[in-house]
């Protein structure tokens, strides 16, 4: 019974995530999109991210491992026909802006495509990837590199479908 309702709250979570916008071309595969979090407006553990690099000495340090942990995943599933990363030559960047980081393990953001013009190609509201493993171990910083690579994972995969030729 248990069982069943953490994988109902599960889903819940999971399908929060709503693709407002997609303007993307058909075909994007080999380009070159560079990749953005940003932190400054999020509440993490409650606290804003001042307070929180205040609180948690170690947060400037961790917080480059958990956007490349973001980013990694996010490459992971998106596969290989897209390149995102930092490039000079980018197309389209990817912004992700951090809303929430909750004590019980999940990472909300928004998210958008935007063109060198500035222009939003694509937009995702809610975005998390979900609840980490149970009796994961760890500091709650520590543990953010998972809850990061969850993120990005699910961020991919959204990428991979919205991009596809097969939904234009």
């Amino acid at each position: 019974m248990v069982f069943c309702l953490l994988l109902v709250c599960s889903m819940a979570n999971l399908s929060a995530q709503t693709v407002t916008k997609n303007t993307l071309p058909k075909n994007l595969k080999g380009v070159h999109m560079n990749f953005e979090v940003d932190f400054s407006q999020a509440m993490i553990l409650g606290k804003t991210e001042t307070e929180y690099s205040e609180y948690e000495k170690d947060w400037n340090k961790d917080k480059e491992t958990i956007v490349r942990n973001f980013r990694v995943a996010t490459n992971l599933a998106i596969g290989k026909s897209y390149k995102v990363g930092e490039y000079k030559d980018a197309t389209y960047i990817i912004k992700v802006k951090v809303n929430t980081i909750t004590d019980d393990g999940f990472m909300y953001c928004h998210v958008d495509i935007v063109n060198k013009d500035k222009d939003v190609c694509l937009s995702i509201e809610d975005l998390t990837g979900g609840k980490e493993p149970a009796f994961s171990i760890g500091t709650k910083l520590s543990r953010m590199k998972i809850w990061a690579t969850l993120t990005g994972k699910k961020l991919g995969s959204i990428l991979k479908t919205e991009m596809s030729d097969k939904n234009k």
